[in-house]
């Protein structure tokens, strides 16, 4: 516990810093462009961002735990992701290129799309450092690199505003600040973690590498789709504005895992290696889902309450419509946190396949809700969509959970 104390509060200062400079932007882009800039801006992104995970083809996550318990693993595990993400980012973002025309007809969004390709090979390469830094439960290097990054971006993004850029100039800042985020991750490595190493006692090959990060690039791949479903679908259903307002309240959702992402990076290396002791993994699963029912549930309470009064302090007064957006989806980060918290307590089991078939439930869910609430409701039928399918999901993650322990007392 001490060691996920330590670890939870370093990638804490990494989150909160994140999530708080990654509102700035979306604050400074939405007074800056309005929602139809904001939106662009989201829809560029959505695209973006499963394609990353499909390049990452969960490596990052087989890495993070192998690595944990046998850190002989590490420089074959480095070897081998580097020439995936190679490989599988650099076909996808080409791809991209290519294809931006036939996924939107907004000239803006297309562009924003060629633009953000690079982040498809920037992003899982950047994954195998902190990788490498989580499984040796080293969280130090994170921090300096993410709030580094979005530091610099913003005030890049201020003074391309400033100088009357628009949300494309934007969109290339960000692809920009991203590689050199990736650049400063290869020098810490190679500064303070490559020559540490222990010496390679293995040698893995890339088929079975791959075979065995399949299920976890699928479940990456289906949560991504699932996270970016909400602005795609808006997007194609409604218009950029939709897209807007659900992004102004996306990023208090945001905000609000930053706690518990903080938890989760700590947590699953430390599960990895609790297996082996199950009363102790036990007792501390029951602290952490303890700890985020009761966080959630403040977090829902309070903004249920104050949606209209932050949303005018934060964006404006033209953003007021969200407010019911922000509601729901508040809400719906309560089955969310409990339902990652749930995924990883699987994910250390070995029980990846299992999380798999529930979250396709879920995207059927989610797509089926969609499909109806939204072109009614706009931005708030997507919320809604979102809280029912999370429910769905943590029920179902429950139950096999609740069935072994019964089977066990018995």
């Amino acid at each position: 516990m001490r060691s996920l104390s330590r670890n939870t509060g370093t990638l804490l200062l990494s989150n909160a810093g994140s999530a708080l400079l990654s509102f700035v932007l979306s604050v400074l882009i939405g007074r800056v462009l309005g929602k139809d800039g904001l939106g662009i801006y989201a829809a560029a992104l959505a695209w973006v961002f499963p394609l990353s995970l499909i390049a990452d083809f969960g490596i990052s996550t087989l890495m993070t735990r192998e690595a944990a318990r046998d850190r002989a693993l590490e420089a074959d595990y480095m070897r081998l992701a580097t020439v995936s993400r190679l490989w599988f980012g650099g076909g996808l973002m080409f791809a991209l290129i290519l294809t931006a025309p036939l996924l939107t007809s907004d000239s803006r969004v297309i562009d924003g799309l060629r633009i953000s390709a690079p982040l498809i090979l920037i992003t899982p390469l950047f994954g195998n450092y902190t990788a490498i830094f989580r499984a040796r439960q080293q969280m130090w290097p994170i921090p300096w690199l993410n709030l580094g990054m979005l530091t610099i971006q913003v005030a890049l993004t201020f003074i391309v505003f400033t100088a009357g850029g628009s949300i494309l100039t934007a969109l290339i800042v960000n692809t920009l600040t991203s590689a050199g985020q990736l650049v400063a991750a290869w020098w810490i490595w190679r500064r303070w973690f490559l020559d540490s190493q222990t010496p390679n006692q293995v040698s893995l090959q890339i088929r079975s590498v791959l075979m065995q990060a399949w299920p976890f690039a699928v479940a990456g791949i289906l949560a991504a789709v699932q996270a970016r479903l909400a602005p795609i679908m808006l997007e194609k259903l409604t218009d950029t504005g939709g897209v807007g307002y659900y992004a102004a309240a996306s990023r208090f959702v945001e905000a609000g895992r930053t706690v518990p992402n903080a938890l989760f990076g700590a947590l699953f290396p430390l599960l990895a290696t609790l297996v082996a002791q199950p009363e102790q993994m036990r007792r501390t699963f029951q602290k952490v889902m303890l700890g985020l029912g009761a966080f959630s549930g403040v977090l829902a309470i309070g903004t249920t309450l104050l949606a209209p009064l932050i949303l005018r302090l934060t964006y404006g007064s033209d953003f007021l419509a969200a407010s019911s957006t922000l509601q729901a989806a508040m809400w719906g980060l309560v089955p969310s946190l409990l339902r990652a918290g749930l995924t990883l307590y699987w994910y250390a089991q070995g029980r990846e396949q299992l999380v798999n078939r529930i979250i396709v439930v879920m995207l059927i869910v989610q797509v089926g809700f969609s499909l109806w609430l939204i072109p009614a409701q706009q931005a708030y039928g997507a919320a809604l969509a979102i809280l029912i399918s999370e429910i769905i999901g943590f029920s179902l993650l429950l139950l096999p959970l609740l069935w072994n322990t019964n089977n066990e007392r018995q």
